[in-house]
């Protein structure tokens, strides 16, 4: 030890003292200052107030209870959780009726009573206070067929979209006679019980008549049809349960004038029963002097829980409405309120963390100190000041002054320090210095910080101590409780909603569960300092002030016996580095930590695998979660069945579209659209009927410049509404009026660059694809629209025709009719790649009376040239020229070609040969117009292959990585690394999953006739196969140890082994 002493510089002769200080940067003063102060830590206010509550609750709780009351508490909150664990996989409460419900509950046998003849009256007002106020008369015949009941009943809304109904009976007989009637109001329904004065039970046939008033039933909202603001009452005339049969309904609603002229629409009446459903726009039955009288009725055999409404928008600000509901805002603000509860409990949780179970106090100051602690070994002090990525370091650094301690208190010989045993011990140093505070290194610290968590020397020795609280346990098990709460509300409530839709209540539970989360790893296993504790911290702090004013850790040497304590106080990282410096200087050997990546080490390249795949796999999920299939055509806004409001309730039975090309003063072309539509409006359902076309607005990466002029209806204009598509633009009005029979319908529209560059035509460097009507354009209409099947009729007039300017009709290369060539590539949002001729010919069979069959030839199309040299081509329906085929059996030749007004009038898309999309291709030389963009088409095509090329080529990345790992397992004969463990079983899978979620997005959206697909199915197969393959060479390396182990540098394990890189496995004691 005397030739350690004399390395070390710092004990031992005093002469030696005076070279402590010889390195530049140390501090002389900072050991001659005495006392260091040591103060507590500051709290703010808050915190020591929350603490303060804390500890009185606390204090409370043990003063009147025991472990009686501790057990109360835990089976609270226990109950609580197993109320959450119901709700979560138990039944659903109130359960919505299903379709098999309703089903089920239309027989005769399981209703209580039928109700017949039933006449419902309502009679609309503005009450006292401005408000809506209905007074209702409801009288039907009920016929108890399945014996007598003690009462009818009636349910009733209580609240209204947020409005008290103030629900109020005024009369209720029985046969003419007054009736006993008991109210039952409850939260959210009122329900009325109907029964004889005299207590005797109903059967046979009763005559019920019952009158009450509600309140407040208009909600303010946006009308659907025009966009602006209405008073709205939609209103279920029987109530929100009606478990009955009906037989036969008569209702009538009558307003008084103000409030018939405050009506932005006629009213309207629905009647439904699962999948059938009849509304009708009501109509005036009847005006006297006190109002406008409306009326509907229905014969049929209504089933149980049948719907019943009626609909009227008036005016905004005709109603004046009440204050909302304390109810509703419990509702809407409800699902906030657990959430508040665990922000509450959070604080309550940091301040018990921080002030309540903060560290004991230590003495005001502490002295500098150049010798150990008392009885606090450098493995102790890192436990004890929580430093698990200081632990390998420390417990190499110990290992040789333990050694030769252990030597001296046996009084056997002394270790040679000098000899090979140092010198294997400073390399063990090294490596264990360049592992330090490292992120690779964290499964050693892993494994570190769960034997410390098994075996708590720090609280064993009563240096820290475990708080055990009657308020932890409320932190721990009230947040999961709460939380498990919240999930099993959110299970109920996903059969009432559509989470996808109204998403905050997730949203809400989700930040719930992040807060208990918190609430859990602040309480749930805190260690704070005892007094002895405190102090024992208080000695490592005075040796890190004598470290820090001689620089200790600058200096070394290595086997100084503070050096393990002063480590304690610095960055892992920065400590380890510093060690292993002077483990190469005390050896002369600057590479003597190389190796020391053992096989437990993950090495950063297997760390950013990891992180690179795992972000890969994030941006898949959100790519494949925000963005369209790539290769799957969107539906179109006005696709039938589509969203577009009230555009079902119209039908074309003709148009006529004109449009004119120009080029304007910049040399761009202009496009100008006139459209003339004979549209039947029919108001046969639950919205105003309303008018739509689309027409594409971006061809081919770049913008038409698509803009609607004007949208006229007889002659004047009408309100509409822009609707973007994928790569298209839809236009819908919004009338308000409820139309009914034909009208002509204008519309204009302008596009200012409608030539694009499309290079990849046998001649066409700029092209003009303009599509007049969408391919899915009806041909025909129904004749009668309220019954479809009286028959249908074709649409007449049709007609597109194209006027082009003289300077441009001179420069076209080529053009025709959009048509389509299948051996030629589809460009998506397009049906039709190609063009046919300005007149072409085709050809339709015809049957008579006999079943004769007769071909004709059909001439389609008109092209023109004008005097001003002009091109003017059109496809008229009516204007097409047919004649009788030549018949090469009979040897007749073909007729002569004529228009015949009989044939063309049952042409329809098929027999015209318009099935694409109905329109005109123009082809122009490069440089034909200015303004065409002429890089849209590349960054088009970039876009277009970017899904398609990033599947390959993650396919055929991940697949090589696979193989190499493969074949690198294979060869070697060492254990599988922790470096090749977390590719192999990490980062590979990660990147594989991503792989499969763009796969699935992109490839599985293609056509089954794009070839492409199947390309990527077979490698997408192999990359699987090789990760699979690599993962089980890895996982069978991995197993155990494998042929010829080595690893990298010497391995404590948990008895105290470690293995030495010259061969062998040594034991040494655990030193204390």
């Amino acid at each position: 030890m005397s030739e350690k002493r004399s390395t070390s510089g710092h004990r031992g002769d005093p002469s030696d003292r005076t070279d402590v200080f010889d390195l530049a940067g140390t501090d002389p003063e900072l050991l001659n200052s005495g006392r260091i102060p040591d103060p507590q830590p500051e709290h703010t206010p808050f915190f020591r107030w929350l603490a303060r509550i804390f500890t009185t609750i606390e204090a409370r709780l043990r003063a009147r209870g025991d472990t009686s009351m501790r057990n109360a508490i835990r089976f609270f909150w226990a109950f609580v959780a197993i109320i959450g664990v119901f709700l979560l996989v138990g039944p659903v409460i109130n359960k919505p009726l299903d379709f098999d419900d309703v089903l089920d509950s239309a027989k005769l046998s399981e209703v209580d009573w039928v109700a017949t003849d039933a006449q419902i009256d309502y009679a609309l007002e503005r009450g006292g206070d401005g408000g809506f106020l209905a007074d209702v008369s409801e009288q039907y015949t009920a016929r108890f067929t399945n014996g007598p009941e003690a009462a009818v009943e009636r349910v009733f809304a209580t609240e209204f979209n947020g409005h008290d109904t103030r629900f109020e009976v005024h009369a209720a007989t029985i046969d003419g006679e007054p009736a006993e009637v008991e109210v039952r109001r409850g939260a959210t329904v009122t329900r009325v019980l109907i029964s004889s004065p005299d207590g005797t039970r109903l059967e046979g046939e009763r005559e019920i008549a019952l009158a009450y008033e509600l309140h407040d039933l208009v909600t303010a909202e946006t009308d659907a049809a025009t966009g602006q603001p209405v008073d709205s009452w939609s209103w279920p005339l029987l109530g929100p349960s009606w478990p009955q049969a009906t037989q036969g309904v008569e209702v009538s609603l009558t307003l008084p004038h103000d409030l018939d002229e405050a009506l932005v629409r006629a009213p309207r009446a629905y009647v439904g029963w699962l999948l059938l459903n009849g509304t009708e726009w009501l109509t005036p039955e009847a005006q006297t002097a006190q109002g406008v009288r409306y009326a509907f009725s229905n014969d049929d055999t209504l089933p149980p829980h049948a719907d019943l409404s009626i609909v009227a928008s008036f005016e905004a600000g005709t109603f004046d409405q009440p204050p909302t509901t304390p109810l509703f805002w419990l509702q809407t603000w409800g699902p906030l309120l657990p959430l508040a509860l665990l922000v509450i409990l959070l604080l309550f949780a940091l301040a018990a963390r921080r002030v309540v179970w903060a560290d004991s106090a230590g003495e005001p100051w502490y002295l500098t100190r150049s010798d150990p602690p008392d009885d606090l070994t450098p493995a102790r002090a890192a436990q004890l000041l929580d430093r698990p990525w200081h632990a390998e370091l420390i417990s190499e650094l110990t290992q040789e002054t333990g050694a030769a301690k252990q030597s001296k208190q046996s009084k056997r010989k002394p270790v040679d320090t000098g000899g090979r045993g140092r010198e294997l011990w400073l390399a063990a140093v090294a490596r264990a210095g360049m592992r330090a505070g490292r992120f690779g290194n964290f499964p050693s610290v892993a494994r570190r910080r769960a034997r410390w968590r098994a075996h708590d020397r720090p609280v064993e020795d009563r240096l820290r101590w475990a708080p055990d609280s009657y308020v932890r346990d409320t932190f721990i098990l009230g947040s999961l409780a709460i939380v498990l709460v919240q999930w099993g509300l959110l299970r109920q409530l996903s059969h009432q909603v559509i989470l996808s839709v109204v998403w905050w209540p997730g949203l809400f539970v989700l930040a719930s569960t992040v807060l208990a989360l918190v609430i859990v790893g602040a309480v749930r296993r805190p260690r704070p300092l005892t007094r002895a504790g405190a102090l024992a911290v208080q000695q490592l702090k005075g040796v890190d002030a004598y470290a820090r004013a001689t620089r200790l850790l600058d200096r070394g040497p290595v086997d100084d016996e503070l050096l393990p304590y002063a480590a304690l106080f610095e960055g892992p990282r920065r400590a380890g580095r510093a060690v292993a410096g002077h483990a190469a200087r005390e050896s002369g050997d600057r590479w003597l930590g190389r190796g020391w990546r053992t096989e437990h080490f993950v090495s950063l390249p297997a760390v950013l695998a990891v992180l690179a795949a795992a972000g890969l796999l994030a941006g898949s999920i959100v790519t494949v979660s925000t963005q369209p299939a790539p290769y799957a055509d969107q539906d179109f806004v006005t696709w039938p069945g589509s969203a577009t409001p009230g555009a079902i309730w119209s039908q074309v039975e003709g148009f006529e579209i004109d449009a004119e090309l120009e080029r304007d003063e910049q040399g761009r072309a202009q496009l100008s659209v006139v459209e003339r539509n004979t549209v039947r409006f029919t108001p046969g359902g639950g919205s105003v009927p309303q008018f739509a076309r689309e027409w594409p607005r971006e061809r081919l990466g770049q913008d038409l410049g698509l803009d609607v002029e004007s949208v006229r209806l007889g002659g004047e204009e009408v309100p509409f509404q822009e609707l973007l598509g994928p790569q298209s633009l839809a236009v819908a009005t919004r009338m308000s009026d409820v139309l009914d029979g034909v009208h002509d319908v204008e519309i204009r529209y302008r596009l200012s660059t409608p030539i694009v560059d499309a290079p990849d035509g046998p001649d066409s460097q700029q092209q003009l694809r303009w599509t007049a009507v969408l391919d899915f354009w009806e041909d025909t209409y129904y004749t009668d629209a309220a019954n479809p099947f009286d028959g249908t009729a074709p649409v007449r007039p049709l007609r597109i025709g194209l006027t082009v300017s003289p300077d441009i009709a001179e420069e076209i290369r080529s053009g025709g009719w959009i048509d389509s060539d299948h051996e030629r590539d589809r460009v998506p949002y397009e049906n039709g790649n190609w063009y046919q001729p300005w007149e072409y010919e085709t050809g339709i069979s015809l049957d008579d009376e006999l079943g004769v069959s007769t071909h004709y030839d059909l001439r389609v199309g008109d092209e023109r040239t004008l005097d001003d040299g002009s091109l003017v081509v059109s496809l008229d329906a009516e204007a097409v020229e047919s004649r009788e085929g030549e018949d090469r059996i009979e040897e007749t030749p073909a007729g002569p070609w004529r228009v015949s007004e009989e044939l063309n009038a049952a042409l329809e898309k098929y027999e015209l040969g318009t099935t694409n999309d109905l329109g005109v291709v123009l082809n122009f030389p490069a440089g034909a117009f200015a303004g065409v963009d002429d890089q849209a088409y590349e960054r088009y095509r970039a876009a277009r292959d970017l899904p398609y090329t990033a599947v390959l080529g993650l396919a055929v990345l991940i697949g090589a990585a696979s193989t190499s790992i493969l074949l690198f397992a294979r060869r070697t004969r060492r254990r599988a690394s922790a470096s090749l463990r977390t590719v192999s079983f990490a980062a590979i899978p990660l990147a594989a999953a991503a792989q499969s979620v763009l796969f699935w997005w992109a490839v599985m959206s293609m056509p089954g006739s794009d070839n492409r697909g199947w390309g990527a199915i077979v490698l997408g197969t192999l990359m699987l196969a090789a990760v699979v393959a690599q993962a089980i060479v890895v996982g069978a390396r991995g197993g155990g140890n494998a042929r010829g182990a080595r690893g990298g540098g010497r391995r404590r394990d948990d008895r105290g082994e470690r293995n030495d890189p010259a061969g062998g496995r040594r034991a040494r004691k655990r030193t204390a």
